[in-house]
């Protein structure tokens, strides 16, 4: 019996024991920090991070949390995970109200600070899916952190150079919006969000008219008698700015193919700096596909006795079929690095091969350009 009682009594000392060391680790102490760092360096400090980071506050006392709030911006606690003191979790992806650079950790004994930065991104238009949208048609505008800025019709509305637009549907990747009937060429397109109080300029122009190669339209005129055949002003595919090229060929017309030939070809004065960095442009047009592409290729080239790369459907495809929308084709593609003349007077050249058994193409291009990356 006495061993008994002597066991029971070692038992209840243990658990006493057990007891402390829980009550320690979960005292109801004040907060108190110690330090921010990344969760893949544990062994640096910070105090200043981007939404969607992940970081870990170090700090005493602080292992029941009943609020965190990075600003004002309330923490799901849900979404937290806690060890030793330290408080694991991702910085919210969300748009602060008030900004004070602060985490707040608040327990029911307390509440601490940490100093920490949160970087809040721009708002971003990143370019336009067709940049000839017609007047009075729906136009789509890439764009970053929409979903951030919450923009919605309420929110956004779209200036045409000063002709706004209400945003009619949007998500974190695009938003669209009605073109004015009344817009002008050549203009910035640009979000105006009322809800932040902030501004994003599209990269690009609405129907841009810098550094137009041909539109084939009297504006920037296609002077060459090479290809001409192949120019059209519809009805189907409906044009987006008058005459396009219209290229289809198939078996049936053309049982022997068509070997290789000049699709246009027109001069060009190029900037001296697309000469020199033809890296920081792009060849830019509109393209609308009745079918995709496999085995045709394109020589693009700007001079006659420079040997050019054959492109295919990397850069010739559009997202959807019979609708137009603008690509680009990175100007080194075309030309090579490393000029060093001082003459501009180019050309550029379409040169395309397609032999038999012919690859059926039902392809259409307007409005090319060149482009500076960014502008």
């Amino acid at each position: 019996m006495k061993n008994i009682i002597r066991l029971f009594g070692c038992f209840v000392f243990l658990f006493a024991c057990i007891s402390c060391e829980k009550d320690e680790a979960t005292s109801s102490g004040v907060p108190k920090a110690v330090k921010i760092t990344s969760m893949k360096d544990p062994n640096t400090n910070i105090d200043k991070g981007n939404m969607g980071d992940w970081i870990a506050l170090y700090g005493e006392h602080q292992q029941q949390p009943t609020a965190i709030r990075f600003n004002d911006v309330e923490v799901d606690l849900k979404q937290i995970y806690i060890e030793n003191d330290v408080i694991y979790l991702q910085v919210p992806v969300k748009m602060p109200q008030e900004v004070n650079d602060r985490i707040m950790v608040v327990t029911n004994a307390g509440q601490v600070e940490y100093p920490f930065e949160v970087n809040i991104p721009d708002l971003e238009l990143t370019g336009m899916f067709n940049e000839y949208t017609l007047p009075g048609d729906t136009i789509k505008i890439y764009g970053k952190f929409l979903e951030l800025y919450e923009v919605d019709s309420s929110t956004t509305k779209i200036s045409f150079d000063g002709i706004e637009s209400p945003v009619i549907f949007a998500n974190d990747v695009y938003l669209t919006a009605r073109v004015p009937l009344e817009v002008k060429s050549n203009i910035k397109v640009k979000a105006i969000n009322s809800k932040f109080d902030v501004t994003a300029i599209c990269k690009g122009y609405y129907r841009d008219k810098n550094h137009v190669i041909t539109s084939f339209d009297p504006d920037f005129p296609y002077v060459s008698a090479t290809g001409k055949q192949w120019l059209s002003t519809g009805p189907t595919p409906k044009p987006v700015s008058d005459t396009y090229i219209r290229f289809e060929v198939d078996q049936t017309k053309y049982p022997d193919g068509l070997g290789w030939f000049y699709l246009m070809e027109n001069s060009f004065d190029y900037d001296l700096d697309m000469l020199k960095n033809p890296d920081q442009y792009e060849l830019k047009f509109e393209l609308n596909m009745n079918v995709p592409i496999q085995k045709t290729k394109f020589f693009i080239y700007y001079y006659w006795a420079y040997n050019p790369t054959a492109i295919g459907s990397e850069y010739f495809n559009v997202q959807n079929l019979n609708t137009w929308q603008t690509v680009t084709i990175p100007l080194d593609k075309i030309m090579p690095m490393g000029y060093t003349g001082t003459s501009t007077s180019y050309s550029l050249n379409f040169r395309v091969e397609n032999f038999a058994p012919v690859e059926r193409v039902a392809m259409y291009l307007d409005n090319i350009r060149v482009y500076k990356k960014g502008s």
